[in-house]
């Protein structure tokens, strides 16, 4: 059985960095707290919190001097609780994250209505909205957008995306909103705030799912990138999400001769190589 990784998969920038960055900051303060994952992956948290680094769902909950702000940022009311409790900031916000962040700021002070595309549940977008001001919108489809009724809101319109969404699913997210509000609105601006690294993962992963007889994708069940990545695979070939190497069953590659690998965005080195080892070893 031939054995094949995606050419781009695995830790973005953004993770990388805010990993570095806690290796310094356990360091320098010792144990530290984040508030939420610093991203959304078991495994990457286990081993986080092997260094001293837990996550904790709430203000309330913060105990020591020192407090980490994830990848996936916060609203600028969070930061400016923590810095008014004298807080120790940590900001691992990804940079890519903390750019959608500026243009949704900007765009909110211009006085755009912001409709962003992306999962409104989602810790990032959550921040977003809070950079985008009180008359800012999420939704991952247009239906859902309370649009009706609130046409005087709608003059001048600006649309971002939460950054690990897919470029074509935001193009048609555009294009059906452009439908809806061209009538009624003065101006509307699209911001492309997605990710490259994501738009180069996902790429990467179709390009290699097209030659192969079987994909896995490596990552966190609940981490939006990784769940797209196997969206993208499922479409092409028959395509597993896994989170660890055991769940690889014996019964799916039987007979395969060829099986690609891809992992998302927030998946350490550890877990693509035990998911290799077990491959080989089956």
């Amino acid at each position: 059985m031939q054995i094949e990784r995606a050419r781009e998969l695995g830790l973005c920038y953004g993770v990388r960095r805010a990993i570095d960055m806690l290796h310094e900051a356990v360091a320098r303060h010792g144990p530290l707290q984040t508030l939420g994952p610093v991203a959304h992956n078991r495994v990457l948290v286990h081993e986080l919190t092997a260094l001293g680094v837990t996550s904790v769902d709430s203000l309330d909950r913060i105990r020591g001097p020192v407090v980490v702000i994830s990848a996936h940022g916060v609203a600028p009311s969070v930061t400016r609780e923590l810095e008014e409790r004298g807080l120790t900031i940590v900001d691992t916000t990804c940079p890519t994250v903390a750019r959608a962040q500026r243009v949704a700021e900007g765009l909110a002070t211009e006085g755009f209505t912001i409709v962003i595309f992306g999962d409104a549940d989602h810790t990032e977008v959550k921040g977003l909205l809070g950079w985008a001001g009180e008359r800012s919108l999420a939704s991952l489809d247009v239906a859902g957008l309370p649009l009706e009724g609130r046409a005087e809101g709608f003059h001048r319109v600006a649309v971002v995306s939460q950054t690990t969404q897919r470029l074509a699913e935001f193009t048609s997210f555009v294009q059906e909103l452009c439908g809806k509000l061209l009538q009624e609105t003065e101006e509307l601006r699209v911001v492309n705030t997605l990710c490259s690294a994501t738009q180069q993962r996902q790429e990467s992963a179709a390009e290699l799912a097209r030659r192969v007889e079987l994909m896995f994708v490596v990552g966190g069940h609940h981490s939006a990138n990784t769940r797209r990545l196997a969206d993208t695979c499922s479409a092409l070939v028959e395509t597993y999400h896994i989170e660890t190497a055991d769940e690889i069953e014996e019964a799916r590659v039987k007979g395969r001769g060829h099986v690609g690998i891809t992992a998302g965005a927030s998946t350490p080195d550890s877990s693509i190589e035990l998911v290799e080892l077990r491959l080989r070893g089956l």
